[in-house]
């Protein structure tokens, strides 16, 4: 697969996911009220590099923080 395919696909998964997000969220908060409606889009992203730079945003976050402490 060239790059810009590449690219392209990483960028479609991630919108797609967003959207899927966003949409569930306006249900969620529809009917269990805004408290309720967390929906990340990580949670719906399906390409792998997506899914690597999901297992390290975590560890990125935790070494933010305590740096800051």
């Amino acid at each position: 697969m060239k790059i810009k395919e590449r690219i392209k696909t990483i960028i479609d998964d991630y919108s797609f996911a967003t959207d899927e997000a966003r949409e569930r969220n306006k249900i969620k908060s529809y009917v269990k009220g805004p408290s309720e409606a967390t929906e990340s889009p990580w949670t719906y992203v399906k390409d792998p590099i997506l899914l690597k730079v999901k297992g390290h945003l975590a560890t990125i976050k935790s070494l933010c923080n305590r740096i800051k402490r």
